[in-house]
């Protein structure tokens, strides 16, 4: 399969896309924004630009900014464009409400912050049937699930890691979570009943 690349009026230019190394995502998008974490000093930054809102992207232009270390991975709620979880090595993960058309100034004060973490917070991955459900994973090493609409943790399975976890993923309908870690093992969640399902 060969890709034709977008003519150059198509692109989304003079992006600053984070060099802080995570096996994660630094740029997602959904249907109204692209979210880059961007490389910044002083914090963390997430750049989120309105999808039609392409060329050369204006400078000084609002950021997400309310990190004290860089930004390692962000997502998108599927039940709500307009929210954002962002997570860094400042140990928490924050819950953003992005306004229509992007920032226009600098975002400091998220809708929620999930602070419960002990070391840097590597991915986050919103869950795809259930509505505020978030997946959280960090260096501790541990997963953690989320009510994000009341800021409590529903699951938590450190226990279970012996190294960084590198990745999470649910499966189709988010009954299961998968995890890939540093110590050469994947392991199936089950939140629900709280154990490792399968491991291999």
């Amino acid at each position: 399969v060969f890709g034709t690349p977008a003519k150059k009026e198509g692109l989304y230019d003079g992006l600053k896309v984070s060099r802080s190394a995570w096996d994660s995502n630094k740029v997602k998008a959904n249907p109204k924004f692209v979210g880059v974490c961007w490389e910044s000093g002083g914090g963390g930054a997430v750049a989120c630009i309105p999808l039609e809102r392409v060329g050369k992207q204006p400078t000084g232009m609002g950021m997400v900014a309310g990190h004290k270390g860089p930004v390692l991975d962000l997502d998108f709620n599927p039940f709500n464009d307009n929210l954002m979880a962002t997570v860094s090595e400042d140990t928490t993960c924050a819950i953003w409400n992005i306004p229509d058309g992007g920032p226009t100034s600098n975002l400091v004060e998220p809708v929620q912050r999930l602070t419960t973490h002990r070391r840097k917070v590597g991915t986050a991955d919103f869950h795809p049937c259930a509505n505020n459900v978030l997946a959280t994973t960090a260096t501790d090493p541990g997963v953690k699930i989320w009510d994000i609409e009341a800021g409590k943790e529903l699951f938590s399975n450190g226990d279970a890691h012996k190294d960084i976890i590198q990745g999470f993923s649910w499966n189709g309908n988010g009954s299961l979570g998968c995890t890939s870690s540093k110590d050469k093992t994947l392991r199936v969640l089950d939140p629900r009943q709280n154990t490792v399902a399968q491991q291999k």
